[in-house]
């Protein structure tokens, strides 16, 4: 058995089943090609680093909901210059794009980094999660997004975190000059300027000459061409 070649089979025919839900199993896969392909589809330089379920606080870009819940954007990327910031989503079938998703990313993008990655901060001050919010403080600040305090990060490495929310008003914001989020869809079809098809992302990962990356693009090529449950498909596979 060719583990390789098993799992994308797998995934060829466990994506027609009613409850599998090939996302939560391809997202970590086309994370590794997702900064090329943004780079051939807006035509600059992109950090190779992405941030994975980017929070948006409800209440940053909803004011009059008081809440500390959150949307997620499936990848948050950012240029290279550090001026273009890109919000990522990726759909495997036509039909999971919703309007309500539209909604919050436009309202996200509209209200820009600082206030979001303000929001960030107020969901971190107020999870019971807070180590896992800091490894998000530190992506962040990895990719050049905000400055982490000296104070903050000592507390955050001892055994109790008493002082972490006040120490992380100390945070500093870097957003300046940053220009407004561009929006961008990877999904099975579509032409439109926001939008990566699966055909056109096959393209990208077909460069890489490794055996992951060929059967990789040749599943995203039958991913583009047949819609998840197809009957044609169910037809040929059961017919004699």
């Amino acid at each position: 058995m060719d583990p390789v070649v098993s799992m994308f089979d797998r995934m060829d025919a466990w994506r027609h089943l009613p409850n599998y839900q090939l996302e939560r199993r391809a997202d970590l896969l086309f994370s590794l090609y997702i900064p090329e392909a943004l780079e051939d589809k807006l035509g600059v330089p992109i950090l190779p680093a992405l941030v994975p379920e980017f929070p948006v606080r409800i209440g940053a870009i909803y004011p009059d909901i008081i809440s500390d819940k959150s949307y997620k954007i499936d990848y948050l990327g950012l240029s290279a210059s550090r001026e273009q910031p890109v919000f990522v989503e990726l759909k495997t079938e036509g039909l999971s794009r919703r309007a309500s998703q539209d909604r919050y990313l436009i309202a996200a993008q509209r209200i820009g980094m600082s206030r979001l990655i303000d929001g960030v901060l107020e969901i971190f001050r107020a999870t019971q999660a807070k180590r896992k919010y800091f490894a998000l403080l530190l992506l962040l600040q990895d990719i050049g997004l905000l400055e982490i305090p000296e104070e903050l990060s000592e507390i955050m490495a001892g055994e109790t975190l008493q002082g972490a929310s006040c120490a992380s008003r100390s945070v500093r914001v870097l957003t300046d000059g940053m220009r407004m989020p561009q929006i961008v869809y990877i999904q099975p079809q579509g032409e439109q300027s926001d939008v990566i098809s699966f055909r056109q992302f096959s393209t990208v990962v077909r460069r890489h000459p490794d055996q992951v990356s060929q059967r990789f693009s040749q599943s995203l090529q039958e991913w583009a061409s047949i819609q998840a449950g197809d009957g044609t498909l169910i037809e040929s596979r059961t017919s004699p």
